[in-house]
């Protein structure tokens, strides 16, 4: 009898769960659809199949899938390239990208290769969203203030703004920026309240109060004549390898928030199970290619509120898409009443939501590098086309990257004063009058020996060479080597012959990892340092080379 109430329980808990998502989802769809140049019905479209695709593929029950605003404005400018938005061609193409990102984050799947979302690192991830943001938010000026779009920079597109100012149209204004503040205000303080699913009403009612006196404003096209059709046979694969590019960084991206979301919005109990969510978004993303849609991804907020709603497993997920069909079943005939101004209001605020203030303040107060790493990816996007923004991001990460691995931790250590102790400065009293030896100087490397490595460790040495010249002696402090290849062994050798020429010797002491004693065995290490034993102690090899 209780499992039988348990299980109840749990089926409302999914069920309010899914009709909380399907609020939300209802006006967000629909204005990403039109932010990625579809007519408005297909964001519903790609909602529907996406859901179905990680339902029957995907790990985390919380995940929901569907259009998503990051990536939807760079296909739509890349695309944009090569055909019209809102084109039958354009959208052919935006089908075959989204069938070449599906069976890439498929490929991921099978051959686990999960741990690509690696290749971002979390500044530069911050500094991409809020680039993003600061494009959608532009993007969407022209047609909250009723004036002429331009498809520029975003410092381009503001200046046209400016210069057309003069044209404003104060209803649509009023409009938009009404929906905008009214989704800001109440998303902060009731997080559960449907709140642009309100706005969307409210502004059909004052479309249709508006229209019965005659006065007209920018609304929505019918979505008649966009049903859904079999996309695969007629789309352009003649230009699958032209596009290949923009799909495999719009796979990168569903990647790295996919993994995000999973790593964030997870199951306390359970471990995520990353592949199986990348496969769930590839599936939904063959699915609307197959329709003839667009690529979809992973939400953050949506998945944020299944969560929140205590949903049990994913069919949480999959009633917010029954609740979406029944909404293109019977409600279709009222999206030509949705002004534009309204879409764009909503738009506005996902675009702000994605921008994360906070996250980026804690770096600026943690990390001053990384703060500028995100800072100068956020001006990168900014400044170029936004997918070409996007891949100078994607070089800078991994450039940032290569610096940190081929400069490693390599920090002097000093002794404690009236002991033989030898420890990180950090870890030592402060109080301490620590001090160098002018003529012993103690390293610490926190690094395998590697030819990526070497040149930083052969710096640091031949740097303390030049600053002191009274040193007689370097001592590297092993207990952190875990490796060695055959380049930094030679180099070695050289570098041993560089300092010998200024009366330095160089040797290791604490060789601890059996991987890195075993190649000190094989490459005779100590024999071509000179070095006259092992040693397991810094005074001891002090107090023999004295």
């Amino acid at each position: 009898m209780q499992t039988k109430i348990h299980n109840v329980m749990a089926w409302r808990q999914d069920i309010f769960a899914g009709l909380s998502v399907a609020a939300i989802a209802l006006p967000a769809q629909m204005a990403t659809a039109h932010l990625a140049g579809f007519p408005v019905i297909y964001g519903l479209y790609v909602f529907v199949v996406s859901s179905i695709g990680f339902f029957l593929f995907g790990s985390n029950r919380y995940l929901s899938c569907g259009a998503d605003s990051t990536i939807a404005p760079i296909f739509a400018v890349s695309l944009a390239g090569y055909a019209a938005l809102f084109s039958a061609q354009y959208m052919a193409l935006a089908s075959l990208l989204a069938l070449l990102v599906g069976g890439i984050l498929l490929a991921v799947y099978v051959f686990k290769l999960g741990w690509v979302a690696n290749l971002l690192s979390y500044p530069v991830t911050l500094g991409f969203l809020a680039g993003v943001s600061i494009h959608i938010i532009v993007s969407q000026l022209p047609s909250i203030l009723g004036l002429p779009h331009d498809s520029a920079s975003p410092f381009q597109a503001l200046y046209h703004l400016i210069l057309n100012i003069g044209q404003l149209n104060i209803i649509t204004t009023l409009i938009g920026g009404g929906v905008f503040a009214f989704i800001f205000w109440f998303s902060r303080q009731y997080k559960r309240f449907p709140a642009a699913l309100v706005a969307l009403a409210v502004s059909i009612t004052i479309e249709m109060v508006l229209n019965a006196n005659n006065i007209h404003i920018p609304t929505l096209s019918n979505p008649a004549g966009f049903e859904l059709h079999w996309a695969f046979i007629g789309l352009p694969w003649q230009q699958a390898l032209t596009i290949f590019p923009l799909a495999l960084l719009i796979a990168m991206i569903c990647i790295v928030q996919t993994s995000a979301v999973s790593n964030t919005i997870k199951d306390r109990n359970t471990t995520p199970n990353f592949n199986r969510d990348f496969a769930g978004i590839g599936l939904g993303s063959v699915l609307s290619g197959l329709i003839g849609g667009f690529p979809g991804n992973a939400s953050p907020p949506r998945s944020m509120l299944i969560q929140q709603g205590g949903a049990h497993s994913k069919w949480a997920a999959l009633f917010s898409a029954a609740v979406i069909c029944l909404v293109l079943l019977y409600a279709q005939n009222v999206f030509h009443l949705i002004p534009k101004a309204t879409l764009a209001g909503i738009l506005m605020y996902v675009g702000l939501s994605i921008f994360k203030w906070t996250e980026i303040k804690r770096i600026y107060q943690q990390n001053r590098q990384e703060f500028y790493l995100c800072l100068t990816t956020i001006l990168m996007i900014v400044t170029f086309r936004i997918d070409i923004g996007v891949m100078f991001g994607v070089l800078l990460s991994l450039l940032h990257s290569v610096f940190i691995i081929t400069r490693p931790n390599c920090e002097e250590l000093f002794r404690e004063p009236n002991c033989d102790h030898w420890g990180h400065r950090s870890r030592l009293n402060p109080e301490d009058n620590l001090s160098n030896e002018e003529d012993v100087a103690v390293l610490h490397f926190s690094a395998p020996l590697y030819f990526t490595t070497f040149s930083y460790f052969e710096e640091r040495i031949l740097n303390l060479a030049n600053t002191r010249p009274l040193l007689r002696l370097v001592i590297i402090d092993a207990s952190s080597i875990s490796d060695m290849d055959l380049t930094a062994v030679d180099k070695i050798e050289v570098l041993s012959q560089k300092l010998a020429h200024r009366n330095v010797t160089l040797i290791f002491v604490n060789i601890e990892h059996p991987r890195f004693r075993r190649l000190v065995e094989t490459t005779n290490l100590l024999t071509i340092l000179g070095q006259k034993t092992e040693y397991t102690s810094i005074e001891v090899a002090i107090t023999d080379y004295r």
